[in-house]
């Protein structure tokens, strides 16, 4: 089985920018229960690092875990 961290960075990374409808997939499934890993918050770094571009909303929701990051 592959790696999520792999395959859901391919996803994303697929066309080199994460759009406002990655980053809102990206939202629901990272907050779904109301926590944040250090895992999941490297995962965003990561594809951001990794990202020729992306939406604005990235930026938010990189901030927005960082606040609550357990």
């Amino acid at each position: 089985m592959a790696e999520w961290r792999k395959v859901a960075k391919a996803f994303a990374l697929a066309d080199g920018h994460i759009s406002q409808k990655e980053v809102d997939v990206l939202r629901k499934q990272i907050l779904a229960d109301g926590a944040v890993s250090k895992s999941e918050l490297d995962f965003l770094h990561e594809i951001k690092a990794e990202a020729k571009s992306a939406v604005k909303l990235l930026d938010d929701l990189i901030a927005e875990c960082e606040a609550i990051v357990k």
